[in-house]
């Protein structure tokens, strides 16, 4: 199986907590064969250039990093862009100039800086939420200028801190619209593994939204803990290839340059099973 994590966060976030060795040296222990370091550009109005980004410095430690790990596991340079279709002008500045392997790009905020975390989830108001959200997601995902959509059904993770379940599958025509416009510009979507170290005990898409964009013709996906500590690399990555691989998928994605590369999904099942354990 070739196991990899392409959401982790270093220092290089504001709420990282780890170096970029220390994240690498955790991916090496579990048997990782890539890592994609995926540090936010996070805009917001008011503060459109989010200047607590700084990219020369995040490319310095991850070069040094592939010089130190060598063959030992490839180390891909990655973004999780925040809202960036609110503040084209600064994000597009920030992929063009500069060389990523990986660009992910996420809603975690409204226009008027909003956050999703920030609502209140609750049986009454559930649908304008959810609602917001996707309207979110549509035109972000119009937006297109990234490689896959992070943690697509995230108000799951928020709606469970109240106890209560947020699934976008009820609002289906919005979701096939989201998942179509995906798939017909060649982008994809990640499976984000932190939902199971959290409230709403699921990854995020879980495997009915998995299997929507399976059966709507979606070839492009990569798994990612969203680790903002290294003690959390990798974890549950052999959770979300279950999903993938139960939702009719036979192979992963990985990028280089930007460019997507297929990976076969293993049927080895006893090393499988062996680092799904582990990680």
């Amino acid at each position: 199986m070739y196991l990899y994590d392409y959401h982790t966060h270093s220092l290089n976030s504001t709420d990282g907590k780890d170096e970029i060795k220390d994240l690498c040296d955790k991916a090496v222990s579990k048997g990782l064969m890539e890592i994609a370091i995926s540090d936010h550009f996070e805009p917001t109005k008011g503060n459109e250039e989010y200047p607590a980004y700084k990219a020369e410095k995040y490319f310095s430690e991850v070069k040094a990093a592939q010089e130190f790990y060598g063959k030992k596991i490839k180390i891909k340079t990655a973004v999780e862009l925040g809202q960036p279709h609110l503040f084209p002008e600064y994000s597009l500045k920030l992929i063009n100039n500069h060389k990523f392997d990986y660009v992910l790009a996420s809603a975690h905020k409204m226009e008027n800086n909003t956050d999703f975390s920030e609502l209140i989830y609750k049986e009454e108001n559930m649908d304008l939420n959810c609602l917001k959200y996707l309207a979110e997601l549509q035109v972000l995902a119009e937006w297109n200028n990234f490689d896959c959509l992070g943690h697509l059904d995230l108000v799951k993770r928020y709606a469970a801190n109240y106890n209560t379940k947020a699934c976008l599958m009820n609002y289906r025509e919005y979701l096939e619209n989201i998942l179509n416009v995906l798939i017909k510009n060649g982008k994809g979507i990640e499976v984000n593994t932190s939902g199971l170290r959290q409230a709403s005990k699921e990854c995020m898409p879980d495997l009915d939204i998995v299997s929507l964009y399976f059966q709507l013709g979606g070839e492009i996906i990569t798994v990612g803990s969203d680790a903002h500590a290294a003690e959390d690399v990798g974890k549950g990555i052999g959770d979300a290839i279950d999903i993938i691989k139960n939702a009719g998928f036979n192979y992963l994605t990985v990028f280089s340059g930007r460019e997507p590369n297929m990976i076969r999904i293993s049927d080895k099942s006893s090393f499988y099973m062996f680092n799904k354990q582990t990680a």
